[in-house]
């Protein structure tokens, strides 16, 4: 009996291991893509825009896009924080943001970072992509950064107003930094980065001077050269980060007022050059209008009209008073009456007087 038994489950064993050698292999996970991120152009200077994109990020999500130096080994405290965007995931797992490249607070090697931020779907993600700020310091990178404590106790811009700005040089000042060690430890070489702008960014870089070793307690004045471009004028932001943690910033102007008022008294030569020419240009034409009508064109204006006389007066004055004591004319009385009836059509009408005295006048060598 006990053999047959056995017998039996062995029957059944052959049949069940062909069904189970039969059965398909289980397929192996696919591993999810890693979240990727690209940046165009891969070499910018501070305070222009590069475009970032992204892929294979979880849709929904919401990332945030900065400008590290360090390549970002300390996190956000390598960041430039202050120009980070964020943008939303797409349902392809995918994004696009336009980035403000800014100076970050220490030196590069510099990337584009791009995290989730916390709250967000799915897990948290993080990727990198090497990008070249133009003009920012690159040193090598220190991994073992200790948090610092340091306080700014003194923030000025000093110097200007030389006569060479007030007419439109280069503004030069000088930023005195003062920084002291409010930490129990040694600060050694902490990055500096300084910048300054026209509106309220300082993203245009200064050169920045090596900090050293600040003991405890101990505070350290650094002054970091400030050059504007030639005839700067406005109000302008000078500042950055020390140590990557300890920010700071301060305002200050330049005017040229020198140039401006040269350029006003220029203004106001012109403009009174431009009233005597207006002026001589109006007399000129007062001058050619008296002209005109002093000695006017005898086809374009008419010539006043003279007083006349009835041609019977005229005959009457001339028996009157026209004969020589002889009794004799000494104007021919005929010739005189065919002149004036020829100027009146032979009807006794008004005649022009002028004519008649010039008509009169005796003539050159004869008798008055």
């Amino acid at each position: 009996m006990r053999a047959r038994s056995i017998a039996v489950l062995l029957a059944a064993a052959l049949v069940v291991q062909p069904a189970a050698s039969a059965r398909p292999a289980a397929a192996a996970p696919v591993r999810a893509a890693e979240p990727g991120v690209t940046v165009e152009p891969g070499a910018a200077a501070a305070g222009t825009t590069a475009r970032v994109r992204g892929s294979s990020w979880t849709p929904g999500a919401t990332v945030q896009v900065q400008v590290c130096g360090a390549n970002a080994v300390h996190g956000s405290a390598d960041c430039d924080t202050e120009r980070g965007v964020t943008a939303m995931v797409a349902p392809a797992g995918t994004f696009e943001a336009g980035l403000t490249v800014g100076a970050p607070p220490v030196a590069c090697p510099c990337v584009v970072r791009v995290g989730t931020l916390p709250g967000g779907t799915g897990p948290p993600a993080a990727a990198t992509t090497p990008l070249t700020v133009e003009g920012h310091p690159v040193e090598r990178i220190v991994r073992d950064v200790v948090p610092v404590r340091a306080d700014v106790v003194g923030l000025e811009v000093v110097g200007g107003g030389d006569r060479a700005e007030l007419f439109g040089g280069r503004p030069r000042r000088t930023l005195v930094l003062r920084i002291r060690n409010s930490g129990a430890e040694p600060i050694e070489n902490a990055p500096l980065v300084v910048g300054w702008g026209a509106e309220d960014t300082p993203d245009s870089p200064l050169d920045a001077p090596r900090t050293g070793t600040l003991q405890p307690g101990q505070t350290a004045t650094y002054r970091i050269p400030v050059v504007l471009p030639p005839a700067a004028f406005g109000q302008f932001v000078v500042g950055g980060r020390y140590a990557g943690s300890v920010p700071f910033e301060t305002t200050f102007s330049a005017y040229p007022w020198g140039l401006i008022g040269a350029n006003a008294l220029a203004a106001l030569l012109l403009l009174f050059g431009i009233r005597l020419a207006l002026g001589r240009w109006a007399a000129a034409r007062r001058r050619r209008r008296r002209g005109a009508v002093a000695s006017p064109v005898h086809h374009q204006v008419a010539a006043p009209a003279a007083p006349a006389v009835e041609l019977t007066d005229v005959l009457g004055f001339l028996d009157s008073v026209a004969p020589s004591p002889s009794g004799a004319y000494v104007v021919d009385r005929a010739e005189l009456i065919g002149y004036l009836e020829r100027r009146t059509g032979e009807v006794l009408e008004p005649v022009d007087n002028e004519a008649l005295d010039r008509f009169l006048a005796p003539p050159r060598g004869g008798a008055a």
